[in-house]
């Protein structure tokens, strides 16, 4: 398994971008800003950015980078799920 950060930019306005939500709320995640997504996962990096492709428009960017355990933020809402011992780095 590994840990993931999964961010885009969805350009096309008024479009249903459900199924990308949809699509990533099935792995175990964390969403705590607008457009970045941490998922944990067994599927490697471009089998999410193909199935992210084809729920967005050609227009649209995806970027999926596998994360290491060593990482710095602040106030993120996230810090217990990344911090959580059940997480697959």
């Amino acid at each position: 398994m590994a840990v993931y950060l999964v961010t885009y930019d969805l350009r096309k306005p008024g479009r249903n971008y459900q199924p990308v939500h949809q699509y990533l709320k099935q792995f175990n995640h964390c969403k705590d800003l607008e457009s970045v997504w941490l998922l944990d996962t067994n599927e490697p990096a471009p089998a999410i950015r193909d199935e992210l492709k084809s729920r967005i428009d050609a227009s649209d960017t995806v970027l999926v980078i596998r994360l290491q355990k060593n990482g710095a933020w602040w106030n993120y809402g996230c810090s217990d799920w990344i911090n959580s011992p059940s997480r697959n780095w």
